[in-house]
């Protein structure tokens, strides 16, 4: 069985060979931090990371600042997409 620690390793060293290094977001990597250590699960974990995201959204929104592209959907993709065998993804 492969550690939570590893999977979350392994996760963002896809991200920064993508060009999407996750590793920056200290928001997100305290996410990530929870999973790892068995506090949340892995939906929480994406529960937790969409409402960050959206609260971004409306702090770029109520500041002017949206365009077409946003770099967090790319993360979001990342994070809620896994090519991880089945017995991986539900550690």
């Amino acid at each position: 069985m492969t550690s939570r620690r590893s999977i979350a390793e392994r996760v963002i060293a896809r991200a920064s060979a993508r060009g999407a290094p996750v590793d920056a977001d200290a928001e997100f990597m305290a996410i990530v931090e929870l999973w790892v250590a068995g506090d949340i699960e892995a939906d929480e974990m994406r529960d937790r990371y969409n409402a960050l995201l959206a609260h971004r959204s409306r702090s770029k929104r109520n500041l002017g600042l949206t365009s077409d592209f946003s770099p967090e959907m790319s993360e979001a993709t990342i994070v809620q997409a896994s090519d991880e065998p089945a017995d991986e993804a539900t550690v």
